[in-house]
């Protein structure tokens, strides 16, 4: 029976969230990424789920592109 409980508190928070402000909740940005981030910052610009599993990655291999384009 409690396991029976959990997805439905999760729908509940998530559609509790979702009425509050719905601009805040969204996708991760990275494509095979299935997670969904609240985005809590002040401009309302957070990308990824988890900066330290997507967003760091991305922006060091972007980094990493751009450096090697810009020797060659």
């Amino acid at each position: 029976m409690a396991r029976a409980r959990g997805p439905a508190r999760a729908m509940l928070a998530w559609a509790s969230i979702h009425a509050r402000s719905p601009e805040r909740l969204r996708p991760c940005a990275k494509p095979e990424c299935c997670r969904f981030l609240l985005d809590r910052s002040n401009a309302n610009t957070a990308r990824w789920c988890s900066m330290a599993l997507r967003g760091n990655r991305s922006k060091v291999r972007r980094h990493y592109r751009r450096n090697r384009a810009t020797q060659e």
